[in-house]
């Protein structure tokens, strides 16, 4: 988009384009506008970034196996390989869930400790071991349930541009 504003004392046109300062990251941005009578006017534009965090709940139960059948099977079927795919799914290195029998659990306990906390959901440490000693398999589900609904990022960012007119310099 082009503004383009024109000053009747000298006849002169001065444009810019408006999108350029969208996707600036420097905050404040000023701009100088030459209006009637060759008055200078500032533009400011502060950029705002605001994170937010979706529900603080699991989006399903742990129990909830028959949500998502595929799911299910494929823990059913090849358990080693299930675990594989849910922490890459997740961010993390395939191989790490490999490590749990060698580690009594603690692999399952700090990825279930990392996804409450990479989306919010409210929970304890000692809720996470007694989940995974208890249903293991089960809690594998729900994390991968939940990598599905949820994604790697966890996090929304909205950016909110405000504008404020200065006037004269």
């Amino acid at each position: 988009m082009r503004i383009q504003l024109f000053t009747h004392t000298q006849g002169r046109r001065v444009s810019f384009d408006l999108f350029g300062f969208h996707s600036l990251r420097a905050v404040p941005v000023t701009l100088k506008l030459y209006l009637n009578n060759n008055k200078a006017m500032q533009v400011q534009q502060q950029v705002t970034t605001i994170t937010s965090t979706q529900s603080a709940e699991w989006s399903t139960g742990i129990c909830d196996c028959c949500s998502d059948m595929g799911t299910c099977c494929c823990a059913t079927w090849c358990f080693p390989c299930f675990q594989c795919q849910t922490a890459s799914h997740f961010g993390w290195c395939c191989c790490m869930p490999l490590l749990d029998p060698i580690a009594c659990f603690a692999v399952s306990c700090c990825m279930r400790s990392s996804m409450r906390e990479r989306y919010g959901i409210q929970g304890s440490c000692c809720g996470d071991v007694g989940c995974v000693v208890c249903c293991y398999p089960c809690t594998w589900c729900q994390m991968s349930r939940e990598v599905k609904a949820r994604g790697r990022g966890g996090t929304q960012q909205v950016h909110v541009v405000t504008q404020q007119i200065v006037p004269g310099l």
